[in-house]
């Protein structure tokens, strides 16, 4: 539907049923290098499943742990499952020193006893222990020189004694299966960071060096049992929120960590790592909180219908990885579109809370400012003067976004790597409100033409001002071959288009029009450009020859009607077909013969579809501009002195939540009016 139509200015502003691409841009007329640039947004994370913060709003509102789970998981269902697995957590990934001491927590302490070898869980050792640590006295592991160094340090004189070498150390304690006595934990430090862990027994393995240059490294890891060890010690939320949100994360933690069970990692020594690269495991911190530890240990036992079961996510029968994240920008994600591979009960649904400042005070609103050297160094481009944001996920995150350099050159990432390499929180950046304030016609299609095409070596030259017609034609060509559409006078090409054939060192062009209103074929030489020309005397005439060279079944457009016809510019080349212009309703003799040669029928233009992926909405007060942005496909509105278009725009945006940019044309309007709606 058009929003609204202005006979001396052409104007396309189309709904359209499917929106999955959308564009942000970062647009200038000059090619100056910007000192940083500004994103706001909203979430924390990827996005993919259940929202953390989204669970901790339901809970606020009386929602049952298994019902929030649901609506994260859709297609579902919640089980009581055998939990008793043992997993193998990575709590030291390719370290250069570690160590490991003993601490009573109940009764007198007991030495932690120290086998040489990888012993497997729970079962009984074959033979003594190389040694034993007690309270006080540290074990040091150390990779120097392509060796594993193992020190165990005295408690009481502080002397040093090296331990065999070996390649793999198992350390086990008091209060654990294999070890019966008083309570104690184990505590592992690097450097100053010290973490505990009461649960299972850790390995230590020494990872030898790929050259003689590096030292090698060290990997340690705890083995314990999912059911009653492992999950308490996962740090992924507050213990202080409420027990349907802890129950939540109970069931989604459980879950992943079962559809993990059975995956070993070689490259961690590990079916999972205790980082938010699976999820934070804290060890024993995590029940040892004051006040509101006990509660988190309670969520667990909540989520325990019976001895040796726990609830667990299904889908047709079978665990499946629960990913999660700690908020959104209003939907989750669909998996596909972050990481590639549809999941059927990983798609987007509704996440309002994350957007609710009470909540989610630190991610529900943010802004990140980006130097240029650290943006540029991103995407691998010596400076960058704009960007696009190439396409949207349905939820509104990014999905691809686009850089340009001062001279030129494109470089694309995908969402998910642009936000980890910026240290975003998350791909749900809002849409930009941006000018391009150029100051003509030729200024223009090289600030269109830079968005959106890149290595090629042709490029098609249309006369915007004085020839609309046949320029949308050449548009549509342009569009289909993914050319530049740049362009010329009646007398030569603008300065600003040749400047931009000379940078791209283009060395043929499409002349499309008029044959009066294009220049001379001596003028086109002159610059040293192989041409092609598509002219005539007229539209119709310019069109069928474009016809002849260009397949597919055309888009018919009616001469007498060219007014309105070009007022939806924007929608028609996004029709993605050729244009060809005819006199009336009924196809001439020319246009009968090519439309039966090719066996096609044409279509209308009212027949022509609505969008298919617009990209952004464009502002302007000029009719020249309206076309030559009808380029970016997307819905063009017209500035008036009442500020009409400003409701245009809010009904855009409220019918298309992921349109990431507007786009003003303008030199002197205001950009406020929108930046308020964005």
């Amino acid at each position: 539907m058009k929003m609204f139509k202005n006979p001396l200015r052409f104007i396309s502003v189309i709904l359209c049923p499917l929106l999955i691409l959308s564009l942000s841009a970062q647009l200038s007329s000059a090619a100056e290098i910007p000192a940083r640039f500004e994103f706001r947004g909203a979430g924390y994370g990827h996005g993919v499943g259940m929202s953390q913060i989204g669970a901790y709003g339901q809970a606020l509102e009386g929602k049952l742990g298994t019902e929030i789970v649901s609506h994260y998981y859709p297609g579902t269902t919640i089980e009581a499952v055998d939990d008793s697995q043992f997993v193998r957590v990575n709590i030291a990934d390719k370290v250069a020193t570690v160590g490991f001491s003993i601490e009573a927590v109940s009764g007198a302490p007991a030495p932690m006893l120290v086998y040489a070898g990888d012993l497997a869980p729970e079962v009984p050792a074959t033979s003594a222990p190389v040694a034993e640590i007690s309270v006080g006295g540290e074990l040091i592991f150390s990779a120097l020189s392509g060796t594993l160094i193992s020190s165990l340090l005295d408690s009481q004189s502080k002397m040093s004694t090296t331990l065999p070498n070996e390649r793999s150390w198992t350390l086990r304690w008091s209060g654990t299966p294999t070890y019966p006595g008083e309570i104690n934990i184990v505590k592992m430090r690097q450097g100053s960071v010290v973490r505990k862990y009461k649960y299972g027994q850790i390995q230590v393995k020494f990872i030898p060096p790929v050259s003689p240059a590096i030292q090698g490294t060290i990997i340690a890891t705890t083995t314990l049992r999912i059911h009653s060890e492992y999950l308490r010690g996962i740090g992924e939320v507050s213990s202080s929120w409420p027990s349907a949100a802890l129950e939540a994360q109970v069931i989604t933690a459980r879950s992943f960590a079962l559809s993990k069970a059975n995956t070993f990692r070689k490259s961690c020594d590990c079916n999972l790592y205790s980082s938010i690269q699976d999820q934070n495991f804290v060890g024993y911190s995590k029940e040892s909180e004051p006040v509101y530890g006990q509660k988190w240990v309670d969520a667990i036992s909540a989520t325990e219908p019976e001895p040796g079961k726990g609830l667990a996510v299904l889908y047709k029968g079978k665990v499946v990885a629960t990913y999660y994240a700690s908020s959104t920008g209003g939907i989750t994600q669909d998996v596909a579109e972050v990481w590639g591979t549809p999941i059927p009960y990983l798609v987007p649904v509704p996440d309002p809370w994350s957007l609710n400042p009470a909540l989610n005070p630190s991610f529900s609103a943010w802004t990140r400012q980006v130097t240029q050297a650290d943006f540029a160094k991103a995407f691998g481009l010596p400076d960058v003067i704009r960007y696009e944001i190439t396409a949207r996920t349905k939820a509104g995150g990014v999905k691809a976004i686009l850089a340009t350099s001062s001279g030129g050159v494109n470089a694309e990432l995908t969402g998910e790597k642009f936000r980890s390499l910026l240290k975003l929180p998350s791909t749900w950046i809002s849409r930009s409100v941006n000018r391009v304030s150029a100051p003509s016609a030729d200024a223009m299609s090289v600030t269109v033409a830079r968005s959106l095409s890149s290595k090629v070596k042709s490029a098609v030259l249309v006369n915007f001002e004085q020839d609309p017609a046949s320029a949308l034609v050449g548009i549509a060509y342009g569009n289909k071959f993914q050319l530049p559409v740049l362009h010329v006078s009646k007398k030569d090409v603008g300065p600003e288009s040749a400047k931009e054939l000379a940078r791209r060192k283009i060395t043929s062009v499409v002349l499309i029009g008029r044959s009066n209103l294009l220049p001379t074929k001596s003028a086109i030489a002159k610059r040293k450009l192989t041409q092609i020309r598509y002219d005539g005397k007229d539209e119709i005439e310019v069109s069928e020859k474009v016809l002849k060279n260009f397949p597919g079944d055309p888009l018919i457009l009616i001469a007498s009607e060219s007014e309105r016809m070009i007022e939806e510019a924007a929608r028609l080349v996004a029709s993605n077909r050729p244009i060809v212009w005819s006199k009336d309703y009924q196809s001439s003799a020319n246009l009968s013969g090519m439309l039966e040669e090719r066996a096609a029928t044409g279509i209308f233009y009212a027949q022509a579809p609505e969008f298919s992926f617009p990209t952004r909405i464009v502002i302007t007060r000029s009719a020249v501009n309206s076309l030559i942005a009808s380029s970016w496909q997307s819905p063009v509105l017209f500035a008036d002195e009442s500020q009409s278009e400003v409701e245009k725009v809010r009904e855009l945006i409220k019918a298309f939540t992921n349109i990431a940019s507007i786009t003003v044309v303008d030199k002197e309007l205001s950009l406020t009016p929108y930046r308020n709606l964005s």
